[in-house]
């Protein structure tokens, strides 16, 4: 029987989708994995690939339809299944307009109005600038054509810099009297927008407290450059992996953090401990989600936070990168931060705010010598976390940073 292929959730805060362009066209043979079409959600442009075997037999979504989450906008026909579209033949959303029928003409059984014969090949479209969807927007805007851009983002991408530049290179229009010397209106990309939307849903309706404690981080200063002496592997250690993997192991021995609120009285103790890293992209933010990172190698976590980062930075996130997090780290350490609060990513229960690996002075054994400390702060949600577990959370993370070897475990 036919297989509908629905407009997939890919992102925990994605709620409606636009099909950039189709890949594969009626007709098309489809295995598991192939990439069906370019979608544009909240986030980023995210490749829909396919989870079932089959012949494309119809595109219900013609490319530029946003479209929300769970409607049907492709069907495959099942291996071994005849196809509705005769070869040379292709469907789309919208039926093509019909030439009058003769007054005397009689229609005979269902009109085929989803079918639509081919006279001939159609000429192959010209590649689509690979461009973010904040790019994309005000190209539109301001009539800029992305395919005269040269993009300076990851692999060439055009990005929001670009387009702008262009429009400056453009015949400026002539001041206006009503608009104010020296104002800039921005319109807020469908990233920021969403982002805006769920921080304001989230500090208005979540009972927000605050835990903050200072660590002590020479182990994990040492750690880090004997392993970055080592290569290999190594190469490209953070603190934020050394971070990530404290985090994991923390809320492995304080299982009750790694928690979220489904409704108004179910509490879900998850069992996959996967930590989304807060990640700041062009277009605004994005949180890659860190699988297993309780279980994972510290070399192996490496490889993957590389992996996830580079593909959020480039615009294309994979399918499952931003879905799933049951615990958010947000680093600010690279800046000159040495404390801040963020804001809980409901449903989970908590958010670990990082600042800068700093040196001062400390007392040790009735000596003031120098020494590196670190603040984080836990944001939590207190109708799940009360501050006894908040505590319980940072002594565990607090101990693994100060005697870092179990982290290499």
């Amino acid at each position: 029987m036919p297989i509908e292929v629905t407009m997939p959730k890919l992102s925990d805060t994605m709620e409606e989708g636009k099909v950039l362009r189709w890949l594969k066209h009626v007709g098309d043979r489809v295995a598991p994995g192939d990439v069906l079409a370019e979608v544009e959600t909240d986030k980023a442009d995210m490749e829909l690939e396919a989870y079932d075997e089959g012949v494309l037999a119809e595109l219900r979504v013609e490319e530029g339809a946003t479209v929300p989450v769970g409607a049907v906008i492709a069907v495959l026909a099942a291996p071994g299944e005849d196809v509705t579209a005769a070869p040379g033949e292709n469907v789309t959303a919208a039926p093509a307009p019909a030439a009058p029928k003769p007054p005397a003409a009689r229609a005979e059984g269902p009109r085929p109005t989803l079918v639509r014969r081919a006279e001939a090949p159609a000429p192959a479209a010209a590649p689509r600038p690979r461009a973010s969807p904040l790019a994309r927007r005000i190209a539109e805007e301001h009539g800029v054509d992305l395919a005269t851009i040269t993009g300076t983002g990851p692999g060439g991408r055009i990005i929001e810099r670009d387009v702008r530049a262009a429009v400056a290179g453009a015949a400026a229009p002539a001041p206006s009297a009503a608009a104010p010397s020296g104002a800039k209106r921005i319109e807020l990309g469908r990233m920021r927008r969403t982002t805006a939307r769920r921080m304001a849903e989230a500090k208005r309706d979540v009972p927000h407290f605050y835990v903050t404690t200072e660590i002590a981080m020479d182990g994990v200063v040492r750690l880090k450059a004997e392993l970055e002496r080592l290569g290999g592997a190594w190469e490209g250690l953070t603190y934020t992996h050394l971070l990530l993997k404290a985090t994991g192991l923390a809320l492995r021995r304080v299982p009750e953090m790694n928690a979220s609120l489904e409704g108004e009285g179910t509490l879900v103790v998850h069992e996959a401990v996967n930590v989304g890293l807060a990640t700041a992209v062009d277009e605004g933010l994005l949180v890659p989600v860190v699988r297993a990172c309780d279980a994972t190698p510290l070399a192996e976590l490496v490889r993957q936070v590389r992996e996830l980062v580079e593909r959020a930075r480039s615009g294309r996130p994979g399918p499952d990168d931003l879905t799933g997090a049951t615990f958010t780290l947000s680093n600010l350490g690279m800046y000159p931060v040495t404390a801040f609060a963020a804001v809980v990513n409901p449903p989970q229960a908590a958010i670990l705010a990082v600042g800068a690996v700093r040196e001062v002075p400390v007392v040790r054994e009735g000596r003031v010598v120098p020494g590196a400390v670190m603040s984080v702060t836990l944001s939590c949600d207190h109708r799940i976390v009360d501050g006894a577990l908040a505590g319980r959370f940072l002594r565990e993370l607090k101990g693994l940073l100060e005697a870092p070897v179990a982290l290499l475990v």
